[in-house]
């Protein structure tokens, strides 16, 4: 449930990730795509995350896994919010990916990651640099929209008034993850849906 006084943002990425073939390899990717309710968090995105790019076929039977490493080019999402708030981003993945109706035959595993910064970095690759690998399993995180520095905390954000705009920063969110063990499945075209919402946290 979303009430009147929550800011939310939410992104759906399609994963088109897997395309099981005997001889040749299909490319699979990401796609983002975005639903907003408000403009006070702007979220946008860059890039794909293509399997294929690193193994040109994948055999059904071969159980054989395919990783996109933390370390190789990733896709991202770029957050723009109020420097002076905390940020609560939910990450929801399948742990498979499925082909038609999905079923017996029809089911690859698949293992999300991600990974933060929130260093207030002029761009996204260095961001990268200093990026924070969020452990499997964990699918939530709350972090300030601009890390904070050492000594006293901040004072608290100032009440939107008149023609006042609080400061901004920018955070980033990278995407990594492995597909596989590859099973006896069907050969086609395996996808998947990541949620991904990002709101202002309440206390």
């Amino acid at each position: 449930m979303i009430s009147l006084t929550t800011i939310l943002k939410q992104w759906r990425m399609l994963i088109l990730l897997s395309a099981l073939v005997v001889r040749v390899g299909v490319a699979q990717k990401i796609n983002f795509g975005a639903y907003t309710g408000s403009q006070t968090i702007n979220l946008t995105t860059n890039g794909s995350l293509i399997f294929t790019d690193l193994r040109r076929i994948i055999l059904s039977n071969s159980n054989a896994t395919c990783t996109i490493a933390f370390s190789d080019n990733l896709p991202y999402i770029q957050i723009v919010g109020d420097a002076t708030r905390d940020i609560t981003i939910t990450v929801t993945a399948p742990t498979y990916l499925t082909v038609g109706a999905g079923g017996a035959g029809k089911q690859i595993p698949f293992v999300c990651n991600f990974a933060y910064s929130n260093l207030g970095s002029a761009d996204a690759a260095t961001a990268k640099l200093s990026a924070v690998q969020i452990p499997t399993g964990f699918t939530a995180i709350t972090l300030p929209m601009l890390k904070r520095t050492a000594g006293v905390p901040a004072p608290p954000p100032t009440p939107s008034h008149g023609t006042y705009s609080a400061p901004t920063a920018t955070a980033y969110l990278y995407f990594y993850g492995t597909l596989g063990r590859v099973g006896n499945v069907n050969a086609g075209y395996y996808t998947g849906l990541i949620n991904v919402s990002v709101n202002y946290a309440t206390y």
